[in-house]
């Protein structure tokens, strides 16, 4: 193997413009090729993006014998299909949230499975999980104790009325069978799982929700308890104004992040989450006296950070599962929060 993998692009849709420019600007990954099922469109998105070699069909692109791993920012109806494709020729994937099946694990546990029979790495996209801030808040977490309560929030505000009722991928369900859920809840939801340690709730609870014109979920907000009467509250959707955060209350203190998912801070850089951007170099820590320290880290690019731990598995030669677990846990309770729309305020246990 080279001493950068190469990545094939399965798709081009948005998302896939900047993780392209990510893997490019790793040190240890290429952009290979790309393919869409027009050619004529593959191969204009691979002129715009410098990419050598364009495919007509997903299929070319899985029997070219030089692709290590492929990314797959797919509709989310497809990605079981192509990842377990992908798998059984040996490629390695990182593939684009929230995944299928919008009431049930079974899908993810399926593309997991295919993936660890055939002893490739599966990843999923979300970026914010490798930087290094992430790496230090959960050191900062661990010495405050134990976690006791998690608030956590991922809302921006359709930019039209068009596209709030279904005019994007996102509000309507036969494209994101979760919708608002799926798209921006996995990272409120993903943020609980992390300051729990990826420990399942014991149940959770959907407070309230509300759907477009297509029947689509275009806000959510959720409750999560965990062992001991520890638990979490949060919100998403495409109703409110921007706002990512996470507040973890432990023993003796709290961690604060208040830009988690783009990491641009409070300057309003909603591009960041486009192209490629360098951030997340500072979150905040207070006592039990709610005194305020800013711990700064070094600012570092997400994505390029996520495609470099992609690549050091795939060039290690040994999967590592703990990523597996990580997002399997958190589709299984996405699904039950969204089966938890049907009996709104009660309790709906983990499957």
């Amino acid at each position: 193997m080279n001493s950068k993998i190469r990545i094939g692009i399965i798709s081009t849709a948005e998302i896939a413009h900047k993780v392209c420019l990510a893997i490019n600007s790793s040190e240890y990954a290429e952009v290979y090729c790309v393919a869409s099922r027009s050619l004529e469109k593959a191969k204009q998105w691979a002129d715009a993006h410098q990419i050598k070699i364009a495919y007509g069909s997903y299929e070319e692109l899985l029997d070219d014998p030089n692709v290590d791993g492929v990314y797959i920012p797919l509709p989310t109806s497809l990605k079981k299909e192509w990842t377990i494709k992908a798998a059984n020729k040996k490629k390695h994937v990182l593939v684009e949230k929230p995944l299928p099946g919008a009431d049930s694990s079974q899908c993810v546990q399926d593309m997991i499975k295919s993936c660890e029979e055939n002893g490739v790495q599966f990843l999923d996209g979300t970026m914010w999980l490798h930087s290094l801030r992430t790496q230090v808040a959960k050191q900062k977490k661990q010495e405050l104790g134990k976690v006791l309560k998690v608030t956590a929030a991922m809302t921006f505000k359709a930019p039209n009325e068009e596209w709030l009722q279904g005019g994007n991928g996102r509000t309507n369900k036969n494209q994101e069978p979760q919708g608002c859920l799926g798209d921006q809840g996995w990272y409120p939801v993903g943020a609980i799982l992390f300051a729990f340690d990826y420990e399942l709730p014991k149940y959770v609870k959907c407070l309230s929700y509300k759907l477009n014109k297509v029947d689509t979920i275009i806000e959510f907000s959720g409750f999560l308890e965990f062992s001991d009467e520890r638990y979490a509250y949060f919100d998403c959707g495409a109703t409110f104004p921007h706002r990512s955060f996470v507040d973890i209350v432990c023993e003796n203190g709290q961690v604060r992040i208040d830009d988690l998912v783009g990491g641009f801070g409070r300057t309003g850089n909603f591009n960041a989450y486009f192209d490629n951007f360098v951030g997340s170099e500072r979150f905040f820590v207070d006592d039990v006296q709610g005194k305020e320290e800013v711990i700064k880290v070094q600012a570092c690019n997400h994505t390029i950070k996520m495609i470099d731990t992609f690549a050091n598995i795939i060039l290690s030669k040994k999967t590592d599962h703990s990523w597996h677990h990580k997002s399997l846990t958190t589709h299984q309770v996405l699904a039950a929060l969204f089966r938890a729309t049907q009996r709104v305020g009660e309790k709906v246990q983990i499957l």
